[in-house]
């Protein structure tokens, strides 16, 4: 099911522009293709599924490479991007898109602006391509044109734009193929926001690094950071999300942490002001799993779904269009 802006699974009219401002929905409106689906992921107005055979699917609007070459998709249909191999992983961006096959080999699609592709290619819609030379990989992420790579042995992998130092590799110049982060610490996960990236480690520790200029990687000394810096917590972190300019993390104990820009409340403090470090939103307990968007956060509860932040879109449900604290929107049967 999906909800709020572009991608979302609404039906257009048959003379909509795909660019245009369209109307949102608050209420989940049920993709009803006959496929079964294992995995999902939101990008920029555009969706990627990820099917029990390993294919790939594609719905969105105004998204220009996500199709991997075909002329057009759907708002509502999803389209399967059949030049692909069994993958085990998908990424959605703006303008480009990422898939990890069963091999662990990354695949990259879109427009290669800065070297967001980590390959070579001039083409304004480029097809998907594997990049290489690369280890096995088990998870890539995405951000404002740039990716990161999460090796099976819990290295780090990243190549694009890097304006603020959200490559995390020392230096702010830009990065065409993939290059190796200098961190000692075995990574379990990570997150990416706009130009920030957040990671856990096996043990449970959390590092940032890239942009701070909302406190989004949990310092209040530097207003970027090129190499990862360690966050402090009370306890261990078993998940992180990053949203444009702020950052989630969820505890081992099922709390929430949140902290940098809270402009619509997607902190979930019931205040628009912004954290530098990571702050305990005290309304959760008990969470099972978070996930940050641009402007807004969501969890899921024991047996129900909670939003906060921007709802300008109906993207957190039934809600004030500034959420300042979680709001049950719906229950998990």
């Amino acid at each position: 099911m999906g909800w709020g802006g572009p991608g979302s699974g609404r039906v257009l009219s048959n003379a909509a522009d795909i660019c245009s401002t369209i109307s949102a929905s608050s209420s989940p409106a049920v993709l009803k293709d006959a496929v079964k689906f294992s995995a999902i992921t939101a990008g920029e107005g555009v969706s990627l599924a990820l099917t029990d055979r390993k294919q790939v699917f594609v719905w969105g609007a105004c998204a220009i490479g996500a199709s991997g070459g075909k002329e057009n998709i759907s708002d509502s249909s999803p389209m399967l991007l059949d030049s692909l191999p069994p993958i085990a992983q998908v990424a959605a961006g703006e303008f480009h898109f990422a898939a990890v096959d069963n091999t662990g080999l990354v695949h990259t699609w879109g427009l290669n602006v800065d070297g967001a592709l980590g390959r070579s290619s001039d083409q304004l819609n480029a097809l998907p391509a594997p990049i290489k030379p690369l280890p096995p990989i088990r998870k890539v992420a995405l951000g404002d044109g740039f990716m990161m790579a999460l090796s099976n042995d819990g290295r780090l992998y990243a190549w694009g734009a890097n304006s603020a130092g959200q490559l995390g590799i020392g230096h702010l110049k830009t990065v065409v193929s993939p290059e190796p982060l200098g961190l000692s610490a075995a990574v379990e996960s990570i997150a990416i926001g706009s130009t920030h990236v957040l990671a856990v480690t096996k043990g449970g520790k959390v590092y940032a690094w890239g942009s701070n200029n909302h406190g989004q990687i949990g310092s209040s000394n530097v207003s970027y950071s090129t190499k990862p810096l360690a966050i402090p917590f009370p306890e261990s972190i078993t998940a992180v999300s990053a949203g444009m300019h702020f950052s989630l993390a969820l505890s081992k104990s099922g709390k929430v942490y949140a902290w940098g820009w809270n402009g619509f409340g997607q902190l979930g403090l019931n205040d628009l002001k912004a954290r530098n470090t990571p702050t305990l939103i005290p309304q959760l307990s008990g969470v099972r799993a978070i996930s940050a968007g641009e402007m807004h956060s969501v969890a899921i509860g024991k047996d129900h779904l909670l939003g906060w932040g921007n709802n300008s879109s109906g993207q957190i449900g039934l809600a004030d269009t500034k959420q300042l604290i979680p709001n049950n929107f719906l229950i998990i049967s």
